[in-house]
């Protein structure tokens, strides 16, 4: 049932069927010629023929004027005698010139011949429609460069046509028909295929045994790149391509479309609108990063004084773990020499106990009464006596060295203790001053910073575009509509766009009228080297065998373009495909 719709839509356009609005091509008929631009005069010719008719009014309107002022001398020459002549001649011509009316009301009569056609707008920028066959009635829309409309009747030099939401009539001399209009189309139409099963295979060649690159679904929109037999390439997103069988989708092909005032103001008030959020959600943003900045080098401050605090205090351990090793050292040599001490009194009390026995001895041999054992029990007990004095005086003065050494000791351990609590009484004298110094500099430069943030807005809201270039504020305005959709064929910057459409806008903003589509954008303005490139330059990148994309250059190597329907308008590296060329309209 699919392949028969598209015959019949193919045989429609064969025997010359147009189709008014938004126009349905079967995909197999894509360059099939437009039905009703054969034989119809381009714009050029018609802008001859206007010229050479204008030509020809003027001379007759001279020559008027010539005959018109030799009747008013003869008039006042004979004005006495021949009143009653005159009147009959102003009679007479004034007969005349009802005739006259009556023929050019003949010749303004309404045409249908070109009934059903499609035309397209060439200007500069836009075209005015207004409500009836003259340049003098109301304007009730705008069709710009390119843009299509459907002839409904020819009113003289007018055509009345319908566009969009906009009906009325335009200048016939600004609108381009026949093999011109059928050109023109091929150049800016936009071919869309629509997918109706619920789900279908993309391939990565034009084969049903070509690889499985992904899915597409039910209504799914894809922009028809190109054609090869049964099957579409068409565009995934970013630089991806794949094909798909013709067999299962709707396949149409979309014009740009005129827009009503109506519908002009609402967009210009979004766009204004969006302006404005756009301009508060960076100031917003520009305070918030002065906060972040703020806090961060608070942050860091605060860090630093942490950081050499605990690196005092870790140098200050270290110096009391090296106390406590020489006092531990001091205490084993102490005690080396207390048990040396414990040792000669040892030794002492050894000598004492010996002289008692041996005095024991001398008593017991004086309680036998012999002299002799008296006399050598005595020289024994004093002998033994003096070697027990002898230990003793040892014993003391290993004690009294053992002191002194302690003394000293513990005098040492004072002394390292008492300069070690001093340096950590001026290290923290000094962090709490440093602390404090970078406290009252931090104050400082966040009322400095703050006044200058002030001062820069101010500046800023009186005259925002002195301190930017053209192509600077072009980067602006486009980057406010970032998030918005990406819509294929579509020229409105708040309710979607395709990448040349989004140009197109964001230049007709300044002013500057360029090209409908990537393509022909490429062709035209001032060429420039990629290695020059500046902010408002627009860059290409190939597809499909030429040109099939196009961004604005935002400076610092990003891009803000209309990526895909998936992403919508959106801030890349320029250099996430490659561009091929560059070029300046501002």
């Amino acid at each position: 049932m699919k392949k028969g719709v598209m015959q019949f839509t193919a045989c429609c356009l064969a025997v010359g069927i147009t189709f008014s609005g938004m126009s349905t091509v079967a995909f197999a008929q894509k360059d099939t010629t437009l039905a009703g631009f054969d034989g119809i005069a381009t714009a050029s010719e018609q802008t001859d023929e206007t010229e050479a008719a204008q030509n020809t009014e003027t001379e007759q309107t001279e020559t008027a004027q010539e005959t018109e002022a030799a009747q008013t001398e003869a008039v006042s020459d004979t004005q006495a005698q021949e009143t009653e002549a005159v009147q009959e001649t102003e009679a007479a011509q004034t007969e005349a010139a009802g005739e006259t009316e009556t023929v050019q009301e003949t010749e303004a009569a309404v045409d249908t011949s070109m009934s059903g056609q499609m035309a397209f707008a060439q200007c500069e920028e836009y075209i005015n429609v207004r409500s009836s066959a003259s340049a003098d009635s109301e304007v009730v829309g705008k069709v710009y460069n390119n843009g299509s409309v459907t002839i409904l009747s020819q009113v003289g030099d007018w055509y009345e046509v319908q566009s969009g939401n906009a009906t009325g009539y335009v200048k016939a001399e600004y609108f381009a028909t026949g093999e011109q209009a059928e050109a023109i189309a091929n150049e800016v139409a936009y071919n869309v295929a629509t997918v109706y099963p619920e789900a279908l295979v993309v391939r990565a060649e034009a084969s049903e045994d070509s690889e499985q690159i992904g899915m597409v679904y039910s209504s799914d929109e894809l922009e028809v790149v190109e054609y090869e037999g049964d099957w579409m390439k068409v565009a995934l997103g970013g630089d991806s391509y794949g094909y798909i069988n013709a067999y299962y989708v709707d396949y149409d092909t979309y014009y740009a479309t005129a827009e009503t005032l109506e519908e002009e103001q609402a967009r210009l008030d979004q766009e204004w609108l969006d302006y404005l959020a756009q301009q508060e959600a960076e100031q917003a943003a520009a305070e918030q990063a002065y906060l972040d900045a703020i806090a961060a080098e608070q942050a860091a401050a605060e860090q630093a004084a942490y950081d050499a605090a605990y690196q005092a205090q870790v140098e200050a351990q270290a110096q009391a773990d090296a106390l406590a090793q020489e006092q531990a050292q001091a205490q084993a040599e102490a005690d080396a020499q207390a048990q040396a001490q414990a040792d000669a009194q040892a030794q002492a009390d050894q000598a004492y106990q010996e002289y008692l026995d041996a005095q024991a001895q001398a008593d017991a041999a004086t309680q036998q009464a012999d002299e002799q054992a008296v006399i050598d029990a005595a020289a024994q007990a004093q002998s033994e006596y003096q070697e027990f004095l002898d230990a003793q005086a040892q014993a003391d003065a290993q004690a009294q060295a053992q002191a002194d050494a302690q003394a000293q000791a513990d005098a040492q351990a004072q002394a390292q203790a008492d300069a070690l609590a001093q340096e950590q009484a001026q290290a923290d004298a000094q962090a709490q001053a440093d602390a404090q110094a970078q406290a009252q500099a931090d104050a400082q430069a966040q009322a400095d910073a703050q006044a200058q943030a002030e001062q820069q807005s101010q500046e800023d809201t009186s005259d925002n575009s002195s301190s930017s270039s053209l192509g600077q504020e072009i980067v602006n305005f486009a980057t406010q509509f970032v998030g918005n959709p990406y819509v294929w064929g579509g020229t409105s910057l708040t309710n979607g766009a395709d990448c040349s459409g989004f140009t197109q806008s964001v230049f007709a903003n300044f002013g500057i009228s360029i090209p409908r589509t990537a393509a022909a954008q490429s062709g035209s303005g001032t060429p420039v080297d990629l290695g020059s490139i500046q902010a408002g330059d627009l860059l290409f990148y190939s597809g499909g065998g030429g040109i099939g994309h196009v961004t604005i250059y935002m400076g610092n190597g990003q891009v803000v373009h209309a990526s895909n329907s998936t992403t919508g308008i959106i801030i890349s590296d320029y250099g996430y495909r490659t561009p091929v060329s560059a070029r300046r309209y501002w």
